[in-house]
């Protein structure tokens, strides 16, 4: 019986891990290299724009879609994204598009910063023929090692409009990189922003489809701006994962070993991410990576062998739901105080890795090898699936 149940359960992390990998992904890529006329959008100046970004220079490498754009060429928009008061302001073309500097350093609410990730092109077309071109700039709202809101800023050859692509993502640890999982709700927050400082913004349908876009495409046109006052706010809190993971402590109501067991491994989560967000703020200079990677190894390494070392103490169903309801809950507060939306897969992958670490507790708490090597097992292929970008 026993040795049903091991292959039962073999069978069923191995199941969720290969399910985890057949759920839609970030973009669907068209097979054509070149761009057709009929993809061209018309936004303003002599340039037409691919509203898309890409990871090579072809459409084939077709990402997220662009679902922002300001009248305004790129140095103005930065200017007015970051609101800094020890930058200069630089003016548009166009008079009627000035705006004194005083009001749009102080107007936009979101404190953006620099940011980098992975090089995205995007397409513009003009009288002279095409030319693929990498990010202006990036900006980012939030902590690499957290969750945050990120732009990707291509102006126009022309200087006539800067195109933008602003999604939502947060870092995974078990994919050690950003998940995004979002792009509207991101826009409508730079949207807000803009409204409340008196810009005029408008949404146009142009049928963009594909690329997570609903064919709608925010303008946003950078007049005098009224300044909002006050200090400078972050949409997102480093709060939020801390006072999660307080309330999950104080609501934890099981006793026992199988009870300390399920609080360690949650608090080994919730700890990694408050970490990293802390030690990415406190040492800026560092390479996120760098951070990531020791952090990395107490999740893939430190959990597992937490498991092993309390669970013998255990009963074994008592130790198996310990890790359930421990480390699910932990993978839930965690996501739920980054305030993103999971993608599927990546939720059946979660349920996969805690099953996992639930057969090492009982194969643990039970004496059985065989139950834990399996656990053992399904834990390892749980962490090389996303690496090896399966999932």
């Amino acid at each position: 019986m026993r040795r049903r149940l091991t292959v039962a359960a073999l069978v069923l992390v191995a199941v969720a891990l290969v399910l985890s990998g057949f759920f839609g992904g970030t973009a669907d890529e068209p097979a054509a290299h070149e761009v057709p006329a009929e993809a061209l959008i018309e936004v303003d100046g002599d340039y037409e724009l691919w509203p898309y970004t890409s990871s090579r220079e072809s459409i084939a490498g077709r990402t997220l879609a662009i679902n922002v754009v300001f009248r305004a060429d790129g140095d103005t928009v930065r200017e007015a994204l970051t609101a800094r008061p020890d930058t200069d302001w630089e003016e548009t073309d166009e008079e009627e598009r000035e705006a004194e500097s005083d009001f749009v350093r102080e107007a936009i609410t979101t404190d953006w910063e620099d940011a980098h990730g992975s090089v995205r092109y995007s397409y513009f077309e003009g009288p002279d023929g095409g030319e693929w071109i990498d990010e202006t700039y990036e900006l980012h709202d939030g902590e690499y090692l957290g969750s945050r809101d990120h732009i990707r800023a291509y102006e126009a050859p022309d200087g006539e409009y800067t195109a933008v692509q602003v999604h939502e993502e947060y870092y995974d640890w078990f994919r050690l990189r950003h998940t995004v999982t979002d792009i509207g709700d991101p826009a409508v927050r730079l949207e807000d922003d803009f409204i409340a400082a008196n810009a005029t913004v408008t949404r146009e349908y142009r049928g963009i489809d594909g690329g997570w876009s609903d064919g709608w495409l925010s303008v946003i046109e950078l007049a005098v701006l009224i300044p909002l006052g006050g200090a400078l706010l972050r949409r997102r809190t480093r709060e939020a994962t801390l006072e999660a993971a307080t309330r999950f402590r104080s609501e934890a109501t099981r006793h026992g070993d199988a009870a300390v067991l399920g609080v360690a491994l949650a608090s080994v989560v919730l700890g990694v991410r408050a970490a990293g967000i802390g030690l990415e703020i406190s040492y800026p200079g560092v390479a996120p990576k760098a951070i990531a990677a020791p952090l990395y190894l107490v999740l893939a390494i430190g959990l597992p062998a937490l498991t092993v070392a309390v669970a013998d103490r255990c009963e074994p169903t008592a130790a198996f739901l310990g890790v359930v309801v421990g480390l699910g809950g932990g993978f839930l507060v965690d996501f739920a105080g980054l305030g993103v939306a999971v993608p599927p897969d990546l939720i059946v992958h979660r349920l996969a890795m805690v099953t996992s670490l639930g057969l090492v507790a009982a194969g643990r708490a039970a004496d059985d090898r065989a139950v834990l090597v399996v656990g053992l097992a399904a834990w390892v292929i749980g962490l090389g699936l996303p690496l090896a970008d399966v999932i």
